[in-house]
């Protein structure tokens, strides 16, 4: 089969050779008998994509193009009227540079159908995946097994995909956070405008913050991944430690400033568990990532009893009110961030902006979350008398002016619903993965 394979894409590219001056075949380098998966397949197409994209980013059309996709493999034919050897300088690029590039075979074939090597370019031949050596030689000899090269290959594909989808998580948390912090108005809090009961904190404290903890969110996505085959509190467990380094990390980058220790906590664990469902071939639904997040902080609630853990002032308001906080919420699978997503979808799908419908949802959570910030800032007392303010005022016909005045009265009491704001940016998160 793959020799009548080889057969046929010589008559292929003798034929499209008649149309064009310079013609690119492109195909996957799999050892083994078996040149088609999910996971090649996946791979392919990135291939596809970047050979495209390279060439519109230098201005190159492409006069006809061809797929072919059997058992022997995927093969991809695109024809140029440029010179060979410009294209080629560009096919390497992408397989000495791209992650994946070392399983690409780009061959760039002149008029008279020979291909332009390496070394018409004036660069070496390509390494071996494996060992790094002499690419060529490693195979002339059959250093190594046909198994060696197939989890090589593996190996590669599985990394490229999982880095690339950890990256997107890790992004979406930054973002998620940037526009928390961007709402406004946001009364007590910082935000655009100003920094609400905050004198240690402002806007860009939060920008610092926000980007020191990408590579947090992105090994919480990783570390998902490689515990997939674990329980989901076997994975909370081996997040703690993540957690505990985020937290150092962000009080290097705020001088000492708490602006998200609520947020690496559950930041983390949704991350953790949209991870961890993908990888278990579950769909990363909100409902789901929330359900694997109570499952994860079941063991949090342990701390609460444990006397050996850090007096925290979570633990102490739990002692006196029995309020369970942002542990408490992630063990519940977050109750008040189900409606408060709902209404962000809502307002969005309305046309309200994500200035306006942020605000609307932190005014809903007000109304309704026993937010351990405001109490330690406080009293108990004050949380009820904003629950019901909040609550007449997300009902208002003149919200957005009633709202915004807030922000005198809780300055100055001194408030500041950081719980909120938090599960504000959970819901931004969620609705960035998983909508």
């Amino acid at each position: 089969m793959m020799l009548e394979a080889r057969e046929k894409r010589v008559e292929r590219q003798e034929k499209l050779l008649k149309e064009c001056s310079c013609l690119i075949c492109f195909t996957m380098n799999i050892a083994g008998p078996y040149k088609i998966s999910d996971c090649i397949m996946r791979a392919y197409a990135e291939g596809v994509a970047k050979i495209y994209r390279i060439l519109e980013q230098n201005g190159i059309e492409t006069i006809k193009a061809e797929q072919i996709i059997e058992k022997t493999g995927m093969e991809s034919y695109i024809a140029l009227q440029q010179n060979p050897l410009k294209i080629k300088r560009l096919m390497v690029q992408i397989e000495d540079n791209f992650e994946l590039g070392r399983l690409f075979d780009i061959d760039v074939i002149r008029p008279d159908g020979e291909k332009v090597s390496r070394a018409d370019i004036g660069m070496d031949g390509r390494s071996c995946m494996i060992c790094g050596s002499e690419g060529s030689g490693c195979a002339r000899s059959r250093r190594h097994s046909v198994e060696e090269l197939q989890q090589c290959f593996i190996n590669k594909i599985c990394d490229y995909f999982n880095c690339q989808y950890a990256d997107y998580l890790a992004q979406s948390a930054v973002k998620a956070l940037m526009y928390e912090v961007s709402v406004t108005p946001k009364p007590g809090l910082v935000d655009r405008a100003d920094n609400g009961s905050h004198k240690d904190m402002d806007f860009f404290t939060f920008i610092n913050s926000s980007t020191a903890l990408y590579d947090y969110f992105k090994k919480c996505a990783l570390k998902a991944v490689e515990l997939s085959d674990k329980t989901p509190q076997i994975l909370f467990d081996n997040l703690r430690y993540l957690g505990l380094e985020a937290e150092s990390k962000m009080y290097q980058h705020t001088f000492g400033v708490n602006t998200h220790k609520g947020a690496i906590f559950s930041f983390g664990i949704i991350i953790a568990s949209t991870a961890y469902l993908t990888e278990n071939g579950r769909e990363a639904t909100a409902e789901n990532v929330l359900d694997i997040c109570s499952q994860m902080a079941q063991v949090s609630l342990a701390d609460f009893e444990n006397p050996n853990i850090h007096q925290s002032f979570g633990k102490q308001i739990f002692a006196q009110q029995k309020i369970k906080g942002i542990r408490g919420q992630a063990a519940a699978g977050y109750p008040d961030v189900k409606p408060a997503l709902a209404l962000l979808k809502k307002c969005l799908q309305k046309g309200d902006g994500f200035d306006t419908a942020g605000a609307k949802v932190l005014c809903l959570l007000m109304s309704e979350l026993e937010d351990t910030n405001v109490i330690r800032r406080s009293d108990v007392d004050t949380l009820k008398m904003v629950h019901s303010k909040a609550s007449a005022i997300l009902e208002s016909d003149n919200f957005a002016e009633e709202f915004a005045a807030l922000n005198d009265e809780f300055v100055k009491l001194n408030i500041s619903h950081g719980g909120c704001a938090d599960l504000l940016a959970i819901c931004f998160l969620l609705y960035f993965i998983c909508e």
